[in-house]
């Protein structure tokens, strides 16, 4: 494994990003379009389902686009020796562009600690299997199913050893998998409720960590458009709902909406108000010079939400190469949900630099 060079690493910042996030789908969720995925199970809405949970866990032939990417991610909420901890892991393949990257972060939520490693990859260093969920790469071995899965990964600050299994419904990004992105068409699903158990190692010492883990699989191509400011979170609601939300920003307006999971395993894609005309407390980094709120007011009227989300334990949790940076942060919520009051720990990513 080495590192990439200053121009690729600061690339692939920026795409890592978008692959974690997509704009609205519309109409009926592009349900009729060809796909790369295996269609598979149905939504509870009687869609199908354009997507496999389990076999798609594989990787996917590259499509022509210079920007097709293939990506697995999570992110974790977890306890380690008394303290709340953030754990975030990502693997992407750019073939046709920057190619292999292996990333990594760390945040003590209670002290405000954190720190992350992002690598590139050897083409002759990286396997992902076409038949399923088997990756590795220096210091990266990632195995397992759609149920249960297992991650371990060494950098040299640290390492983690961990166990997913999923105990939930799947979300389907979209409500089948399958939306729009300027014109392209993407798949993505996720895996939002998965118990995380194993030791994390930070400078030598381990600690046990036990939580909660959201998994999120993608691949297809992204958009390249330089106004481009993206907002994603994830929450896990106390009712068992699963949302996803996305802002996208460009010179030609705003597209805020949400994926809704409910614990029957139906799905609802629904509007929300615009967010980032209600995000505030602004940080600008040192290292990128990239400015990015830090607060945000989420209003989601076909669910009955209100909530407030704020990043936490620092607001320096970005992954930074020169003038290129994306925000991948720790954050809690509080608010109302269906008219009851709630609170939780998400993540929030953003890509882009919020100027005054």
């Amino acid at each position: 494994m080495k590192r990439t060079t200053a121009t690729k690493v600061g690339a692939a910042v920026a795409l890592t990003a978008l692959l974690c996030s997509t704009l609205v789908p519309t109409g009926a969720q592009a349900a009729g379009e060809s796909t790369r995925g295996t269609p598979a199970t149905t939504v509870d809405n009687g869609i199908p389902a354009m997507v496999d949970p389990d076999a798609d866990l594989g990787s996917k032939p590259p499509g022509p686009e210079t920007r097709w990417a293939d990506s697995i991610y999570f992110t974790s909420q977890v306890k380690a020796g008394g303290h709340d901890i953030g754990l975030l892991v990502h693997t992407i393949n750019v073939p046709k562009g920057f190619g292999r990257l292996v990333s990594f972060a760390v945040t003590d939520v209670t002290t405000g600690w954190y720190k992350n490693y992002m690598l590139g990859v050897d083409p002759e260093d990286y396997h992902w299997s076409t038949t399923g969920l088997d990756i590795s790469a220096p210091g990266l071995k990632w195995t397992g199913n759609a149920e249960r899965m297992s991650v371990s990964l060494t950098v040299p600050w640290g390492s983690l050893d961990v166990t997913l299994t999923s105990r939930g419904p799947v979300l389907y990004y979209g409500g089948t998998g399958v939306f729009p992105i300027l014109g392209d068409t993407n798949y993505e699903y996720a895996l939002p409720d998965m118990r995380t158990t194993g030791t994390l190692t930070i400078d030598g010492k381990a600690q046990r960590v036990t939580g909660r883990s959201w998994l999120d699989r993608q691949w297809g191509p992204t958009p390249d458009d330089p106004s481009l400011h993206w907002t994603w979170m994830n929450l896990n609601l106390p009712n068992g709902d699963a949302v996803a939300i996305w802002d996208t920003l460009t010179d030609t307006g705003e597209n805020s909406w949400a994926t809704v999971v409910h614990r029957d395993g139906s799905h609802e894609v629904v509007a929300v108000e615009p967010v980032a005309k209600r995000a505030n407390q602004f940080w600008t980094s040192p290292t990128s010079g990239q400015r990015y709120p830090t607060r945000w007011r989420i209003k989601i009227p076909a669910l009955s939400a209100d909530l407030t989300v704020d990043i936490t334990g620092t607001d320096n949790q970005e992954f930074a190469q020169g003038d290129n940076g994306r925000l991948e942060a720790t954050a809690a919520f509080t608010g109302t949900y269906q008219n009851t009051k709630v609170s939780g720990r998400n993540y929030v990513e953003m890509i882009g630099n919020w100027k005054p």
